[in-house]
């Protein structure tokens, strides 16, 4: 039977991560969204914590990394704030595809600027996963690939992509032309300035606006082929796919947590009629649907995290990993549109994040 039960070092990290969130990310969220962008000081204080830099201690990293420790911080900093949540662990995911997937001199290449000391912070990396037309599953990744020699000619288009415009690596996952399924998938570093690559910036967001994304357009895009991490199909690129995907499940189960936690308390202060409006029935079962629900989709992510750090066959970490993500992130839009609910007019003005929190989540999806 599997035990989910975190260890004593992964409980002092979540720890850790709910003081950064509650003390950093909550008071940062709204001037974060305002600016488009988070501070380079908040930025800076994450990385002196080493909770974003799960790389090998050779590369002056935090050490090995482990889904369920990532699947804990990511609810945490996403309890915290959503937005800063992806802005962050968003820029991890290139660098650790290179950890999982590449070679080691790829590792050497990509790897040490993001653990040094002084300016690892200024440092960010990407991940284009999700196609223009589709979404964050295995299946759907279309964009494709194939070699000419020692070049790769890429094709499609990827969108929603953090830290498109200005990441390195910027690694692209993409399918060898003419497969299907989980055989073909490939994954490239694709830098500043190639042939073919266009980037159009992302504006006027709905929501995850602290969050700098962009559209990458493949036209045969010429790579050359020492920039494809390890081989078609290999394991690694897998395991990134799905770490990325587990990483949405943990920011989406953490703002679902920040809603439920918000609503409730709003609902015990709010008096209406004479007594708070948490004690009507109406109030009291949409709090308590949303907690069940949450639980829920916590257990699937915990279940998706221990497949991966068991190194379970890829067909059940990926059935494991899209099963939380689709769950997670419909229980985040439902939590937090039902924060607006009980919180009523007061859920669409300002003062609060309830309505931040709302569209965030939706741009997540």
């Amino acid at each position: 039977m599997l035990n989910f039960a975190p260890t004593e070092e992964q409980e002092e990290i979540r720890s850790l991560a709910r003081s950064l969130a509650s003390e950093q990310l909550r008071p940062h969220g709204r001037e974060s969204e305002r600016a488009a962008s988070v501070s380079p000081a908040l930025l800076r204080t994450l990385a002196q914590t080493g909770l974003t830099t799960p790389f090998p201690e050779a590369f002056g990293g935090s050490g090995a990394l482990e889904a369920m420790t990532y699947a804990l911080i990511a609810e945490e900093l996403g309890y915290g704030d959503g937005a800063i949540a992806m802005h962050v662990l968003g820029s991890m995911l290139g660098p650790a595809s290179v950890v999982l997937a590449g070679s080691e001199q790829q590792q050497r290449t990509y790897i040490p600027p993001f653990c040094d000391e002084q300016s690892g912070h200024t440092h960010t990396g990407s991940l284009a996963f999700a196609e223009r037309t589709g979404g964050y599953t295995l299946d759907e990744v279309s964009t494709t690939v194939r070699r000419e020699g020692n070049t790769c000619i890429l094709n499609g288009t990827k969108r929603d992509v953090i830290h498109g415009e200005v990441s390195n690596p910027r690694v692209v996952l993409a399918r060898l032309e003419g497969t299907s399924g989980l055989e073909g998938l490939c994954a490239l570093v694709v830098a500043d300035g190639t042939p073919g690559m266009r980037v159009t910036p992302d504006s006027h967001k709905l929501g995850l606006n602290a969050v700098p994304s962009a559209a990458l357009i493949f036209e045969n895009a010429r790579v050359d082929s020492s920039q494809m991490l390890g081989e078609p199909g290999q394991p690694g690129i897998v395991r990134a796919a799905t770490l990325y995907q587990m990483v949405r499940v943990g920011v989406a189960c953490g703002s679902a947590s920040a809603g439920l936690e918000y609503a409730a308390a709003y609902a015990r202060e709010r008096i209406a009629f004479g007594r708070p409006i948490v004690s009507y029935q109406g109030i009291a079962f949409m709090i308590s649907e949303m907690a069940m629900k949450l639980d829920a989709a916590r257990l699937y992510l915990w279940r998706a995290a221990t497949s991966w750090d068991q190194g379970s066959e890829l067909a059940t970490l990926v059935r494991d990993a899209e099963a939380a993500q689709h769950q997670a992130l419909k229980i985040a839009k439902s939590a937090t549109i039902d924060a607006i609910q009980i919180l009523g007019g007061a859920g669409f003005i300002q003062d609060h994040p309830a309505e931040m929190w709302v569209r965030n989540m939706a741009a997540l999806d």
